[in-house]
């Protein structure tokens, strides 16, 4: 563990105060990304109150939308059978035939997806 994490303090103490919604709404419109907690304690402590940088979204490759919902219904799926199979059950062959298949299916789509992308 680093001397930094060893001698940080705890922030254990809180303040309550009360808004109305509109005061409320206002304080984290203007607090934005930081948090209303590190924007109000930055605010009355006069210290210098910078939004953080956005986080840049990795795209991994463009894909159809219709495509991406229906891996992440057969993700779902597969999860289902993982709890299944965690549970102790069994699984019979035709399912795991079926899986197999999808699993080949998969990647032809893919393989075929990336080298129409080249």
């Amino acid at each position: 563990m680093s001397d930094d994490k060893l001698t940080k303090e705890i922030r254990g103490r809180y303040i309550q105060i009360r808004l109305t919604d509109t005061e409320f709404n206002e304080i984290k419109s203007r607090a934005g990304e930081l948090g209303t907690s590190t924007f109000l304690r930055q605010l009355a402590l006069n210290q210098k109150i910078e939004q953080p940088k956005p986080k840049a979204k990795k795209i991994i490759h463009a894909a159809d939308p219709e495509l991406v919902r229906h891996v992440a219904w057969i993700g779902n799926n597969i999860n289902q059978i993982a709890k299944h199979l965690n549970l102790g059950n069994k699984i019979d062959n035709e399912l795991l035939m079926t899986l197999v298949k999808i699993q080949a299916d998969l990647d032809t789509k893919l393989n075929t997806s990336k080298n129409s992308e080249e």
